[in-house]
């Protein structure tokens, strides 16, 4: 025909063309979106682990340098204490070698005597380990280091004549005749010791006189009022490092003089001396002088502060307090943010499966949405314009049924073979244009909204009047039919005509696949939430589960000829009257069509 082109796909565009964009980015995103949600999880989960992470190790620090400030703070108390006790004593000491002997002995004057004997005690072992190894190095056993004199100038040796020419180097208050160490020289004692008094304790304020056990003569040992200060000092701030030795978490207190020397310690420390430790990591602020050591055994935080008591800077104090408390309390806070990061990602992860699974049913039900709506959009366009032709359309139509009919009655061939050949070919031609209406009207159907004319009307006699009408089909294919109802059904609002057709749908389904000899039942039933069900069963080869999916969907179909609307406009049919409509199969064993429809209506309700 003239002006014919071949028929072509028709591509449906709205109306409205703010509604393509917003369409068109939903499609392309889902279509992408399942490809990215692993890449996604891996991100988020990636990145929810670092942080879990991080904090913990940040949770950690915090606690440790918690710790430390409280021990801190406790090193500080013991070193205020230290420097404040030893200055009153040296003040007080200071004050008590001021006043003459005739003022009485006081408590100050009691507490300096008894530091006087410590360092004449102090004296005196020295002046013994100095001649032990004299005697060593005479015999030449000297094997050790002569021991240290505790920075002494005036240490001498002198034999026991008077001609001994070390007497000339001593100083003028210890050549006086007869010497404070005579006795000791000609043997009547061992030890002579000088207080100094007056304007001679200027010069002397105390001196030793020790007898050598390994050699002959005696040992001198005189002390300078700047080196009796040092000793003395040393000796008060050595007694109250001893009084905090091993106390609370101390491990370790020395004081160290301005040229590094060590003026007093706690016993048996010497192991924790700078530069024996493990590792060593300044823990404080700039300038604060706060470090962590781990030694050998142990592991200390260690405080190092100036030492100047009464005002007068002596060097400067370490202060080492043992972490052997603090370990544990970290170990199980570590322990505890271990376990709680665990819980926090387990529950980081489910929380992120169950937002990416629930957000991807929010994407499917907004897929199916857009689909929805661009399918609408299709059938009213489709409806517009089989609307359109349907009127045009059908006009020829039925001239062309009417001339094939007329030609049906009025030429007859003369040969019967040449006959039924015309009326097979006459037969074609009207039941393609009964099929082309009935497309036409299915078009319709789908496209305009239904306009229902609900009467009173008895189920059963819709369903017998339907299964009248296919109960020659039923009866060429020999299926057996079997009826269940009662006849007390209650009455429902419906449109007769619309029912007739969508049962008629069912059961043209139904009869296509049973093949022949096999079985259709049908039964009918009131329940309790005000409707009446129909159930329609068959021993046909029944659905796959793929193609149950799809089985309402507009244009879906699995046969050479169907147009895909059938079920489509049965569920429409069945939904405009307030009802549900249900399918369910098994491969091979039949189908069961489940169909609700409300009861009539009680008097004062709406229909």
């Amino acid at each position: 025909m003239e002006g014919h082109r071949p028929n072509r796909r028709r591509t449906f565009r709205p109306r409205n063309p703010d509604l393509r964009p917003v369409m068109a980015f939903p499609s392309r995103f889902f279509e992408k979106a399942p490809l990215s949600y692993p890449l996604y999880l891996f991100l988020v989960l990636s990145v929810l682990i670092l942080i879990v992470l991080v904090n913990g190790y940040v949770e950690i620090q915090r606690t440790r340098s918690q710790l430390f400030r409280v021990l801190e703070t406790e090193g500080r108390i013991i070193i205020r204490g230290i420097e404040t006790n030893s200055a009153n004593l040296i003040s007080s000491l200071e004050q008590a070698r001021s006043y003459a002997p005739s003022s009485g002995i006081s408590e100050s004057t009691e507490d300096s005597l008894s530091i006087e004997d410590l360092l004449i005690e102090r004296l005196v072992s020295l002046a013994l380990r100095l001649d032990q190894e004299a005697a060593q190095r005479s015999v030449g056993k000297a094997s050790k280091a002569p021991s240290e004199t505790m920075d002494l100038r005036h240490i001498y040796f002198l034999s026991g004549g008077s001609s001994d020419p070390v007497r000339r180097q001593l100083p003028e208050n210890l050549k006086k005749e007869p010497p404070f160490f005579q006795e000791v020289l000609i043997g009547k004692t061992r030890l002579a010791v000088l207080r100094g008094e007056g304007a001679w304790r200027e010069s002397t304020p105390l001196a030793v006189a020790v007898a050598r056990r390994f050699g002959p003569g005696i040992i001198l040992i005189s002390v300078s009022p700047d080196e009796y200060s040092f000793l003395t000092r040393q000796i008060i701030i050595q007694g109250f490092l001893e009084e905090f030795s091993g106390k609370g978490n101390i491990a370790y207190i020395t004081v160290e003089g301005s040229n590094g020397q060590f003026i007093a310690q706690t016993a048996g420390q010497v192991s924790f001396r700078p530069g024996r430790e493990n590792f060593k990591k300044e823990v404080g602020s700039k300038g604060q002088d706060l470090y962590w050591i781990g030694f050998k055994d142990q592991e200390v935080l260690e405080i190092l502060r100036p030492f100047a008591p009464a005002g007068r800077s002596i060097g400067r104090i370490r202060l080492g307090l043992s972490l052997k408390e603090v370990n544990p309390i970290l170990h199980q806070a570590g322990r505890n943010i271990l376990l709680m990061s665990l819980v926090l990602i387990g529950l980081g992860i489910l929380s992120l499966y169950f937002i990416f699974h629930l957000q991807g049913r929010h994407f499917r039900k907004m897929k199916e949405m857009e689909e929805q709506i661009r399918l609408k959009e299709e059938l009213s366009a489709m409806g517009q314009l089989a609307a359109g032709v349907a009127h045009e359309i059908k006009n020829p139509l039925n001239a062309i049924s009417l001339v094939v009919q007329r030609l049906q009655q009025e030429f007859h061939w003369p040969e019967p073979e040449a006959q039924q050949e015309y009326e097979r070919f006459t037969r074609i031609v009207r039941d393609e244009i009964s099929r082309v209406n009935q497309i036409i009207g299915q078009f319709l159907m789908v496209a305009r909204p239904l306009a229902s004319r609900l009467e009173e009307q008895s189920l059963t006699a819709i369903l017998d009047y339907v299964l009248e009408v296919l109960a020659e089909e039923l009866r060429l294919k020999k299926i057996r039919l079997s009826k269940t109802w009662s006849p007390d059904l209650p009455l429902i609002f419906c449109d007769r005509f619309q029912l007739t057709q969508a049962f008629l749908n069912i059961f043209n389904n139904a009869l296509e696949a049973v093949p022949e000899g096999g079985e259709i039942s049908v039964s009918v039933r009131p329940k309790e939430d005000n409707k009446i069900e129909l159930i329609i069963r068959d021993s046909g080869r029944g659905i796959a589960p793929d193609d149950l999916k799809k089985i309402f969907a507009y244009y879906y179909t699995t046969k050479e000829k169907g147009v895909g609307l059938g079920l489509a406009i049965t569920r429409k049919m069945i939904q405009a009257h307030g009802g549900d409509l249900e399918v369910r199969s098994v491969l091979a064993q039949g189908t069961t069509v489940i169909v609700g429809l409300p009861k009539r209506p009680r008097p004062g309700q709406k229909a």
